[in-house]
């Protein structure tokens, strides 16, 4: 509230950019290391006091489901090639 259209729609340089040193790419393939089932690509990453890294993963299985883990919970998948 107290921003103008302008000022809210202005994107801030980098505001939306991976981290420099970040684990994962956009696009990368990846899937959850234990517990439920989770294999997809990364769609974009988060930031939170408790979590300095973290990614969505959107599922390989069920597009357009995504879902938001710590980097710890993520390994590298070998990407799919068409032949």
């Amino acid at each position: 509230m107290g921003q103008s259209s302008d000022e809210a729609n202005t994107p801030v340089a980098g505001q939306f950019a991976l981290p420099l040193g970040a684990t994962f790419g956009l696009g990368d393939r990846v899937r959850k290391k234990s517990g439920a089932a989770w294999q997809g690509q990364i769609v974009g990453w988060y930031r939170t006091k408790l979590t300095p890294e973290g990614y969505a993963v959107e599922s390989e299985s069920h597009p357009g489901s995504v879902q938001i883990y710590p980097v710890a919970a993520l390994e590298r998948v070998a990407q799919q090639f068409a032949p």
